[in-house]
């Protein structure tokens, strides 16, 4: 938990030096929903993710423990959650990556308190020096996008990111920032979430769902372990439910549960993402060059992490098939050790 205290150090220039301070996202608590949900066909699946998930925080919380890093969380406001409706707004603070990212020594927060709603209160531990807000930004910085290989960022945008002149200026404006601060920055355009994809596990080694860019050109020399194998027919029940709810959630075992399919698509859009996209996961949190936290086991990715002398450390996400979001989404780094280096000169 967040030492209240002690301001939490801020630094960050790749994904795999040693980790001493992180942030470990909140879901909800069953208890919250006891005078929302009368339907026990509802009430029961939806408690049974709560209370999994929040055992599932709590192991990750202890694997960073004990490996000496100093995790801290925030809740979200139990008022806020009156109705389904404002229940349906004020989504968990479940994925901080997705909202916020560490770039050297600054915390980039962009977005209005809207953007971050159920996050805020951990700002107030972090020293005003080390946060680069915006709150007029069209749009929120995150390391869920933005992949740090020391000198070197590669930012990734969506269409509708810079589809508008206030948009492609705030673009502009961090690319001149960070080029002043020494980085130099790469805009691809792919259009989703880079760490739901591909995942740098340390210099020389990648793991990647498919070939998501150009790995000989952009990281010559380093080894990428591809997972061409990976198709929703290895979770078949998911295609029972897959048009039903648009390719975004899926609960195992609740696949005709109508009841439930109707709350979630009507009143929990919110919460969930676009979980179709990947399979095995390489959403992975490396604590260190040699020890990374993975969601489960693959015997092609196992090989690749022994073969560079990396050891894995399961920790099973039960419901990442509901949240859309996992072992690095559900994190944030604060701070790593190590300062900028450049990997490609």
């Amino acid at each position: 938990m967040t030492n209240l205290e002690n301001k939490i150090p801020i630094k960050g220039y790749n994904s795999w030096d040693p980790l001493k301070h992180v942030w470990i996202g909140s879901g909800f608590k069953s208890e919250w929903i006891q005078h929302l949900v009368k339907n026990q066909k509802i009430y029961d699946p939806l408690c049974r993710i709560a209370d999994e998930t929040e055992e599932d925080y709590q192991k990750l919380d202890s694997i960073l423990k004990q490996a000496g890093v100093q995790t801290h969380r925030t809740w979200l406001d139990i008022d806020k959650y009156n109705t389904a409706e404002h229940m349906g707004r004020h989504k968990p603070p479940m994925t901080p990556r997705d909202l916020f990212a560490t770039i050297g020594d600054k915390f980039h927060v962009g977005g209005g308190p809207d953007t971050y709603e159920g996050y805020l209160s951990m700002l107030n531990h972090i020293d005003r020096k080390n946060i680069q807000m915006d709150p007029h930004a069209p749009f929120a910085v995150s390391t869920a996008t933005l992949v740090r290989v020391g000198k070197d960022l590669w930012w990734d945008l969506r269409n509708d990111q810079r589809d508008t002149d206030e948009k492609r200026a705030f673009i502009q404006k961090m690319t001149t920032l960070w080029e002043s601060k020494g980085f130099r920055v790469h805009h691809t355009y792919r259009g989703y979430h880079s760490d739901a994809s591909f995942c740098i596990v340390k210099p020389g080694a990648i793991i990647s769902l498919h070939d998501v860019q150009d790995y000989k050109e952009n990281f010559p020399g380093w080894e990428v372990c591809h997972l061409p194998d990976q198709s929703w027919s290895l979770i078949s029940p998911f295609l029972d439910i897959k048009d039903k709810v648009n390719g975004k959630w899926w609960v195992q075992g609740e696949e005709k549960n109508n009841d439930l399919t109707h709350f979630i698509n009507t009143w929990l859009n919110e919460w969930v993402g676009y979980v179709e996209e990947t399979v095995f996961d390489v959403n992975m949190l490396s604590i260190d060059e040699n020890h990374v936290i993975v969601s489960n086991y693959n015997k092609t990715v196992f090989d690749f992490l022994k073969k560079h002398k990396v050891e894995p450390i399961i920790c099973n996400w039960r419901h990442r098939y509901f949240w859309d979001g996992c072992i690095h989404c559900i994190t944030q780094d604060f701070y790593r050790e190590g300062e900028m280096e450049d990997y490609f000169e």
